[in-house]
C-alpha cells in the first residue's frame, strides 16, 4: 500500500469517529438538559459514550494498534450493552435499532479501517 491508500482509510475512520462524537455530545448534552436530573446524570450521559469514543479516537490517532483494538473493545462493549437490554426488555425494537447504529456500528466501521490501515503499515514495515 502507498501513503495515499494508506491515508483514506484512515481519514474515513477519523470522520466517521469524529461524526459519532459529535452526535453523542449532542445527544448526551440535550438529554441531560431536558431531564434535570443533576451532574452526575450529565457526567454519565456525556463521559460515558462520547467520552469513550474521543479517548479510543485519539488514541488510534496516534498508535493505529492500540487505537483500534479499543475500538473493537467499545464495539463488543456496546452490542453486549444493547443487546442485554434488548433481551430484557429494557430497549423495543424501535430503540433497539438507533442503538446499535449510533453506539455499536461507529466503532466497527473505524476499527475495520483503522485496522486496514495498521495492518498495511506493518506489511510494509516488514
Amino acid at each position: 500500500m502507498t501513503g495515499t491508500q494508506h491515508a483514506r482509510p484512515r481519514t474515513a475512520a477519523k470522520a466517521v469517529m469524529i461524526i459519532a462524537i459529535g452526535f453523542w455530545l449532542w445527544f448526551s448534552i440535550g438529554s441531560t438538559a431536558s431531564e434535570r436530573f443533576g451532574p452526575m446524570n450529565w457526567l454519565m450521559h456525556t463521559l460515558v459514550p462520547a467520552g469513550l469514543f474521543i479517548v479510543s479516537t485519539l488514541l488510534a490517532w496516534r498508535w493505529l494498534g492500540i487505537g483500534t483494538a479499543l475500538l473493537t473493545l467499545e464495539r463488543l462493549l456496546a452490542t453486549a450493552f444493547v443487546m442485554r437490554n434488548f433481551s430484557r426488555r429494557t430497549f423495543s425494537t424501535s430503540t433497539f435499532t438507533p442503538m446499535s447504529l449510533s453506539l455499536a456500528f461507529p466503532p466497527l466501521a473505524a476499527g475495520i479501517l483503522f485496522l486496514l490501515c495498521w495492518r498495511g503499515t506493518r506489511l510494509s514495515e516488514g
